[in-house]
């Protein structure tokens, strides 16, 4: 028998032959009398929701249309708890079904986490034992989800989720499209819909919350469980605040760790910024790929991704600024009266705290940063300096001409290169010092969030928020543009005919009117990069070039036989680019079009 571990899951394939008919058991020990713990069964579409009401399955609608899905009822166990069976045909469950959810619920008042041995558990069709999952601590919740099966194109898997609901079951209804008000079964509009593929957020191995005693080999913890460490979207996050809060503390602790480690020198220097920076994205670079996101979301339009992970990334950020500002304000007060606010024995605890909360926020916006390059799908190496700080700059919302004792962009680049020739490893970094320009600027901006007490709390929470915000919304728009700029590179690149002389005509179109727009710079960037990968074409007297000349282009179009419209459409497109086409570009792009009609 397979023992699973929170946000673990596995092919049914992978556990035995014949996986086609499984019961899957929730069980518990301490409750008794009816009523204690209702199992409800979630059959899912695309969306996330029920489609109708006889999709969710409780005791008063114990089985789907077809039968497939059955809850079997309950029946008491050896040790006097209780277990409540679910019988699967899973070769019957109609294919607009991609996800079904198992959870329980109590009421009146009346919590899970004063129940013992929660637990889940798969059986196939012969009686033998498939997978074990334990749920602990669940918490002073009253709904949790158990476990899910969902479709992975024509094969089933099975979730460990073990996932509580502070909202109770009103908010775990609501999440999937149940009208709870209208009665059970009855579907509503609710707030928000679930990927078939979401995953809670569970912190990394080994987990707090979530851990037998026995943890799961590697290899049953595959890329969708190592990405728990990561995740920023959830099973019913937006109403889940008892969740939210146990992943931040996770990470608060992590953090911690991480400030435990630095000495005054780095905090002083900003050093600490470039050893963040290796913590932060050596092995997530690693799993955190487009693949991975197109697991989890298949066919669902990247803004939608961008837009949740911006908004779960917002809630954490509130969430960890109340918890560092009231641990400075209570560290600040519990010396009023004899030392002073301003004592030594206020200091440390003062300077560690303020660490825990910029390091999080720093980590979580340049993690948010790197996932939604990652979901437009712009080609980011970080082994690459300019890459690198493009990622930092776009992170923290680092305006070209800031200034911090000087240029940040000025000083920042010149400092990265030797960084990275220096502390590369691929696409990890692992420097032990540089970027302390960037790391003093952080420190500098964030210093004001917890510097007053009392009133530092409510002004963490709304600047952690808004800061965080603010740098998803502006990665968003950054990587977005660059996301069109890139897909007018491959549309032009696919369609033409004359790879190497389109980019001779786009660069004279670029600098007709003597300067170089950012989206301009941007898409003969990536318009060479696909030449070379393409048509393996590098033009290297065009690398060279500094200053065009007009007729040499012409000379090169004259000289070219046959239909050259794919050039003026070249010149058109980039042309408009960066906006409106201006007089110098509509110039060019006329003697283009007389050119091309005389060939």
């Amino acid at each position: 028998m397979r023992k699973m571990v929170k946000g673990a899951n596995v092919g049914l394939a992978e556990l035995g032959e014949d996986v086609a008919s499984v019961v899957m058991s929730l069980g518990w020990s301490g409750a008794t009398g009816e009523g204690d713990v209702d199992v409800s069964v979630l059959l899912l579409d695309g969306n996330g929701k029920v489609s109708g009401d006889g999709d969710f399955l409780s005791r008063g609608n114990p089985a789907f249309g077809n039968g497939s899905v059955r809850l079997l009822g309950r029946t008491s166990t050896a040790d006097g708890g209780s277990e409540e069976r679910i019988s699967f045909d899973l070769d019957a469950v109609p294919a607009e079904v991609e996800q079904i959810v198992v959870a329980a619920s109590r009421h009146d008042g009346s919590a899970f986490e004063d129940l013992n041995d929660l637990r889940v558990a798969l059986a196939g069709s012969s009686g033998e034992g498939l997978v074990h999952f334990s749920v602990d601590e669940a918490g002073a919740v009253s709904a949790v989800i158990f476990g899910a099966l969902y479709r992975r194109g024509d094969e089933w898997k099975f979730r460990a989720v073990g996932q509580g609901y502070a909202s109770g079951p009103a908010g775990l209804a609501a999440d999937f499209g149940v009208d709870i008000d209208a009665g059970a079964g009855t579907t509503g509009p609710g707030p928000r819909a679930v990927s078939p593929s979401a995953t809670v957020p569970s912190p990394r191995a080994p987990e707090p919350s979530a851990h037998g005693d026995e943890a799961a080999p590697e290899s049953e913890v595959d890329a969708e469980t190592d990405a728990a460490e990561v995740e920023l979207d959830a099973v019913g996050a937006a109403g889940d605040d008892g969740a939210d809060r146990e992943f931040v503390e996770h990470e608060r602790s992590e953090m911690r760790d991480f400030v435990k480690g630095l000495s005054p020198d780095d905090i002083k220097s900003g050093g600490w910024f470039t050893k963040l920076s290796a913590q932060a994205l050596s092995s997530y670079t690693d799993k955190v790929d487009w693949k991975y996101f197109q697991e989890r979301y298949e066919g669902v339009p990247a803004d939608v991704i961008v837009d949740q992970r911006i908004k779960m990334a917002s809630r954490y950020a509130a969430l960890e600024g109340g918890l560092s500002a009231g641990a400075y304000s209570a560290a600040v007060a519990a010396t009023i009266g004899s030392l002073g606010g301003a004592s030594a024995a206020t200091v440390p605890a003062a300077v560690a705290t303020m660490m825990v909360d910029v390091a999080f926020i720093t980590r979580l916006q340049l993690r948010l940063a790197y996932d939604i390059a990652v979901l437009y799908r712009v080609p980011l190496d970080l082994s690459d300096p300019d890459d690198m700080w493009k990622l930092i700059r776009v992170a923290f919302t680092i305006k070209s001409g800031e200034a911090v004792r000087g240029s940040v962009t000025k000083a920042v680049p010149a400092m990265v290169r030797p960084v990275v020739k220096r502390f590369y490893s691929g696409a990890v970094l692992n420097a032990a010092k540089g970027l302390p320009v960037v790391g003093k600027y952080l420190l500098q901006r964030n210093v004001i969030k917890i510097g007053i007490p009392v009133v530092g709390v409510p002004l963490a929470v709304v600047l952690n928020r808004y800061t965080t915000l603010l740098a998803g919304r502006h990665a968003q728009a950054v990587f977005r543009n660059e996301a069109r700029v890139i897909e007018i590179a491959e549309r032009l690149t696919g369609r033409s005919r004359h790879p190497q002389l389109m980019l001779w005509v786009a660069w004279l179109v670029i600098l007709a009117d003597g300067k170089t727009t950012d989206d301009e710079a941007l898409l003969i960037r990536h318009l060479v990069r696909l030449v070379r990968d393409q048509h393996q074409v590098v033009d290297r007297q065009l690398a060279h070039l500094v200053d065009i000349d007009h007729a040499d282009v012409w000379r090169r179009v004259d000289a070219e036989p046959g239909d050259l419209s794919d050039l003026l459409d070249v010149a058109e497109q980039v042309a408009a680019v960066d906006g409106d086409v201006n007089t110098a570009e509509s110039a060019v792009i006329s003697e283009l079009r007389d050119r091309c009609c005389r060939v």
